[in-house]
């Protein structure tokens, strides 16, 4: 068995169980990270959006480096090519200041389908990330 960085060993122990060992979610309703979460980077409101998520911004990953690292691992390891060309990783701060703002009260589902109705504007991204734009429009219906 291959060793594991210390950021991949924090994404299998804090969101493998949903997302899925390599990003591929198995409920239709847990969004897939493989090769699709860096199209989020394309914007700064899906950029933060990473970040703000509650079991992002409230996880036990104390360490906002640390944090910051497993979600660099996410973006640009399990994300693949989506990350845009000179997207730039998320450092301590960044995560730090982000965490203060985290989604608690919101509509993540509303927020989610607004922040992906945007990067198509944004970046050239393609029809499989309007799944949870469009998917989320019609069960809302």
């Amino acid at each position: 068995m291959p060793e594991l960085t210390t950021p991949q060993s924090d994404y299998v122990e804090h969101c493998s169980g949903c997302h899925g060992m390599q990003g591929n979610s198995a409920p239709a309703e847990i969004p897939v990270l493989r090769d699709r979460v860096g199209y989020f980077m394309c914007t700064r409101e899906g950029r933060d959006y990473l970040i703000r998520l509650p079991n992002v911004a409230y996880s036990a990953i104390g360490d906002n480096q640390q944090l910051a690292d497993m979600m660099n691992f996410v973006v640009f390891g399990l994300g693949g090519n989506s990350a845009p060309k000179g997207a730039k990783p998320f450092t301590a701060s960044e995560v730090a200041r982000l965490r203060t703002r985290a989604l608690a009260t919101q509509s993540l589902i509303a927020i989610r389908a607004d922040v992906v109705s945007k990067l198509g504007t944004a970046c050239a991204v393609p029809d499989s990330i309007n799944f949870f734009y469009d998917g989320q429009q019609q069960a809302a219906r």
